[in-house]
């Protein structure tokens, strides 16, 4: 998977002050999920997949989301807030590999 990591976010093309914004950002990743043997028991081995999103705006964590390896491969979000002035949105995603995947995206009004 070459792309591996590649972060990307999409806000509203237009923003004004006070108005909450959608953000929508994909990660690829392969996700891996849990095999299990022939009796239905884990295969143990250290899995790839995100365990955990951090959002932050403007340096300050506004938003951290905890997942499991049963979300589909390249994990999709969405959520909404509500910036107070223009700057730099930054969605940080961590896979239990030691992998750190990062997309900004500058929000203007």
């Amino acid at each position: 998977m070459a792309d591996i990591g590649k972060v990307r976010i999409r806000v509203p093309s237009t923003i004004k002050k006070g108005d909450v914004v959608r953000v929508k950002s994909i990660v690829t990743h392969p996700m891996e999920i849990v095999e299990r043997d022939k009796q239905g028991k884990p295969i143990e081995k250290k899995y790839n997949y995100i365990y955990m999103i951090i959002v932050s705006y403007n340096g300050k964590e506004i938003a951290q989301f905890e997942t499991t390896q049963s979300i589909s491969q390249n994990p999709y979000l969405s959520f909404a807030f509500k910036p107070d002035k223009p700057g730099q949105l930054k969605i940080t995603y961590l896979d239990t590999k030691g992998g750190k995947y990062e997309g900004t995206q500058e929000i203007a009004f």
